[in-house]
């Protein structure tokens, strides 16, 4: 009889030990415009309509790209206080490169 109760108890813990909640991963993509910036020398200064991004040179798309908004942008890139680029542009998805020359 009391080997019945020990199996019992066994089992059932068994039973209780192996019965786990389902699990849900949830991934979000994010599907933002990005730029990159190919040719940017030393020193360049990025602006994306009047803000400061920084050094153009470090979007330059291996690995780092600027994640922005889907619209319309006045890019604007500028070196020792000379504009070297400036452009309105239209941005829907995926990546667009900009090359400064």
């Amino acid at each position: 009889m009391k080997k019945i109760i020990v199996f019992s108890l066994l089992t059932l813990v068994f039973f209780l030990c192996s019965c786990s909640m389902p699990t849900t991963t949830v991934r979000t993509v994010d599907d933002r415009p990005t730029l990159a910036f190919r040719g940017a020398p030393e020193g360049a200064l990025l602006y994306v309509d009047g803000l400061s991004m920084g050094p153009a040179g470090q979007y330059n798309g291996e690995p780092t790209v600027l994640t922005i908004e889907p619209g319309t942008h006045t890019v604007h890139v500028t070196l020792n206080n000379e504009t070297i680029y400036e452009q309105r542009i239209f941005v829907e998805s995926s990546l667009k490169t900009i090359t400064l020359r």
